[in-house]
């Protein structure tokens, strides 16, 4: 097995988390923390689709992310580009108050869609090639996708590889985050949804 089909082995299906991590939540509990030192679901499923569509478009395909091709900031309710990392507890706040769950929810869908294209395109041996500064600063920088923390963010990928990228914010990061919004769902009294 390569590096791209162990890839699709873990990121097939992933999808079907957020499905159930959402399921029968009210308005309130997709959009508040039960603690201050949480983040809400719906921010958190926010964060990894921007942080996906930052990596794989902006970064791995070097092209358009897909909250630039459409009226995606419309439908998310939000005009915020940044990826979320560094965030204030007010803006995140915020943003969760304003986002619109079912532009959330497609623009998840566009993102799945372009991460495939992308790695089903991208040639296995471009994995192994090293991020290049000039493409991060252009991306976490001008591109406004890092925010305050671009400088931090620039400095933690340098030197790391395309497939390192790929792994990290298309497979272990949101399972990471996805792993915190099933048990901010549990906090909030919800069933378990399995």
């Amino acid at each position: 097995m390569n590096a791209k089909a162990l890839f699709f082995e873990r990121y097939d299906g992933f999808d079907e988390y957020p499905t159930h991590v959402l399921d029968g939540l009210t308005d309130e509990q997709l959009r508040c923390a039960p603690h201050q030192a949480l983040n809400p679901i719906l921010w958190i499923l926010w964060h990894i689709t921007r942080c996906e569509d930052m990596g794989v478009s902006g970064l791995l395909a070097n092209r358009k992310q897909v909250l630039d091709d459409g009226p995606w900031p419309s439908r998310l309710g939000v005009e915020d580009r940044r990826v979320g990392t560094g965030m204030t507890k007010l803006e995140v706040t915020d943003l969760s108050a304003r986002l619109d769950l079912q532009g959330l929810l497609a623009y998840r869908a566009a993102v799945v869609d372009r991460t495939v294209e992308v790695v089903n395109a991208l040639p296995l041996a471009e994995l192994a090639q090293p991020l290049q500064a000039d493409n991060l600063e252009r991306v976490l920088d001008t591109g406004g996708a890092g925010g305050m923390s671009a400088p931090l963010m620039v400095e933690a990928y340098l030197g790391r590889t395309k497939g390192w990228l790929l792994g990290h914010l298309a497979l272990t990061h949101n399972y990471y985050h996805i792993g915190q919004a099933f048990s901010i769902r549990a906090m909030t009294g919800a069933p378990d949804p399995w």
